[in-house]
């Protein structure tokens, strides 16, 4: 565990302290006897005359040399230990294959020393400076693998064929290029080609047989590597690690006064292997509550220990498994450095906030290519419900929900960035629910039910959609730690969530009219009410639309209730009752008083 390095201030405090000392001694030894020579100083030859000068003066010289040098040799003990730290611990600086930041590359160039019978080649590396991402052509092979490694999601199920047949020929290319052997599990980044790409392909190429029909299907996921330490983020943070057989145990994590260490981790670890410089990490997630007040030393100190203890922690864990005979191999690690930034290590994974992006993925697909659109009957891909229901399904709060409600003093802005990222995609995936329960229960019809059964399934899916609006209204008002809720206490200036709670709100309460429920309307609108009433300390009213609505749906419920007593059976009982009566009355002779 390295040790934070001294501050260059430090250094020259010492080097002066030791100097003045130095100074001090050199004047009273030698500045101080030569003083009353100075009045003699004409009479003197003019070595002797320098030799007096000299020793006036070294006090200054003494400062000036013993000072340099203490500060010298300080420079040069740090790098000696620093280096030597650097080999302990080189699971440190072991690159994320994650981290979207580029690395510096080298290649290599061989040079032949002369005067020798049997030249030795002599390998030296010399950087390469690696342009910026937007200047990369990804039609270059060797570019390309300097490309982001992260995948697209693929819709059509053909177009997985060919983009295996251009990785592997891309991967021959390089190989041939470079001379070396191609490894044996190296998998290189998925590239998407686009339709021109693969018509192309497809006309350059003799088809080996037919291909199939486009067809819009759940896109595949790409294989994640596993890793041995894995954390949850989301409602808590809790760590497991996994031993080369699959025992798995849950590392006991120490949180620190106020979860300062907890909530460091938490701070980098979000960003899933991201660099985070180390500046930042000090100053928005350490310099809170208590430690306001405390220096760029004091700060580093904080961090460093917070890194040691959470590091002790797994090791013990590692301990723990190897000792009960499930050993633990390759680096372990939680952080990953570099000069100035920190990241995730290779070796841990923020498996829910993994899950969360993999099934809002699938839900970005269906969007873009136009499967959320209403339609009448309701009708969606399975894959697309099935990825909205599991991502409601994986969230069980918000990020790191726990520790923002204990103490709150103890986080600045930057929590809101991943507390509101993570919601849009969960409150996204309930509205996309509501909706699609919504239009089932307006539209859904089966020819093989009976009226009674048709309507028992409509009356299913609207109290399915009146619930998701419900949830969608209260959850997305139930926190300040989310950006996008503001009371503006002006009429359409509020903020997003705001906004589109009280439209869930409306649509949940004309869902409930329809079941002819006006007792639970009142039940969800005075609590939506009383959310809205204490998060916005009393300053929100509701607006007219919603007033309207409510009221509407009210009067809707005695209408439909009254509809529903009576059964298509019942109906035509009654009707054929009043027929036979009307024939009745028709054929008897009126009387006349």
């Amino acid at each position: 565990m390295s040790q934070n390095s001294m501050h260059a201030r430090t250094y020259l405090i010492i080097a002066g302290m030791v100097g003045l000392l130095m100074a001090i001694v050199v004047t009273v030894r030698l500045s101080l006897p030569t003083m009353p020579l100075l009045g003699q100083l004409s009479q003197f030859s003019l070595p002797i005359r320098t030799a007096i000068i000299a020793r006036l003066l070294s006090p200054l010289l003494s400062f000036v040399l013993i000072g340099g040098w203490i500060w010298v040799l300080l420079s040069l003990g740090e790098q000696f230990f620093f280096s030597h730290e650097n080999k302990e611990h080189a699971i440190l600086a072991t690159p994320s294959s994650e981290t979207t930041h580029q690395h510096p590359q080298y290649t290599e160039e061989q040079f032949v020393t002369p005067h020798t019978n049997h030249p030795e080649p002599l390998t030296i590396q010399k950087r390469i400076a690696v342009p910026p991402l937007f200047q990369l052509d990804p039609t270059d092979p060797w570019q390309q693998g300097n490309l982001p490694t992260t995948p697209l999601p693929i819709t059509n199920p053909g177009w997985s064929a060919n983009v295996n047949r251009t990785e592997e020929e891309t991967k021959n290319e390089n190989d041939e290029h470079t001379g070396a052997p191609p490894p044996e599990q190296a998998q290189p980044p998925q590239t998407l080609n686009t339709p021109s790409q693969q018509e192309e392909q497809q006309q350059t190429e003799e088809p080996k047989e037919a291909q199939p029909l486009f067809s819009l299907q759940l896109p595949k996921q790409s294989d994640s590597t596993p890793t041995p330490v894995t954390l949850t983020l989301l409602k808590q943070i809790r760590c497991w690690i996994q031993a080369d057989d699959g025992t798995q145990v849950e590392v006991k994590l120490r949180k620190g006064e106020n979860a300062i260490r907890l909530i460091q981790l938490a701070y980098i670890a979000w960003r899933r292997g991201n660099a985070v410089d180390r500046d930042k990490v000090l100053t928005y997630a350490v310099a809170r509550g208590k430690r306001r007040d405390m220096n760029v030393d004091q700060l580093g100190e904080v961090f460093d220990a917070a890194k040691r203890y959470l590091r002790q922690d797994l090791d013990r864990a590692v301990k723990d498994l190897e000792k009960n005979g499930h050993p633990v191999t390759g680096n372990i690690d939680f952080f990953s450095n570099e000069p100035g930034f920190y990241s995730l290590h290779p070796s841990c994974r923020a498996i829910d906030l993994d899950e969360i992006e993999e099934h809002d993925n699938t839900i970005k697909v269906a969007r873009k290519e136009g499967l959320l659109d209403e339609k009448l009957d309701g009708t969606m891909p399975d894959w697309v419900i099935q990825a909205c229901q599991k991502l409601i399904d994986a969230y069980p709060g918000d990020f790191i929900q726990s520790l923002l409600e204990k103490f709150p003093e103890e986080f600045g802005p930057w929590a809101k960035e991943p507390v509101t990222l993570y919601r849009d995609k969960y409150l996204d995936a309930l509205l996309i629910m509501a909706n699609h329960e919504s239009a089932l229960g307006r539209n859904v019809f089966d020819n093989k039910l009976s009226t009674e059964q048709n309507e028992e399934q409509r009356r299913h899916h609207i109290g399915r959609a009146a619930q998701l609006f419900y949830d969608y209204a209260m959850y997305a008002i139930n926190t300040r730690w989310d950006k996008k809720v503001k009371f503006a206490y002006r009429a359409d200036k509020d903020g997003e969530r705001v906004i589109r709670a009280a439209r869930a709100m409306r649509r949940c309460v004309v869902e409930l009219g329809m079941l002819g429920n006006p007792d639970m309307i009142d039940q969800v609108y005075l609590a939506f009410k009383e959310r809205m009433s204490t998060l916005s300390e009393g300053t929100w009213k509701p607006d007219k639309d919603t007033e309207n609505d409510v009221a509407e749906a009210k009067k809707t419920t005695n209408a439909y209730r009254f509809s529903l007593q009576l059964s298509s059976q019942q109906q035509g009982q009654v009707q054929a009752r009043s027929k036979g009566a009307t024939n009745e009355s028709l054929s008897t002779p009126h009387r006349t008083p």
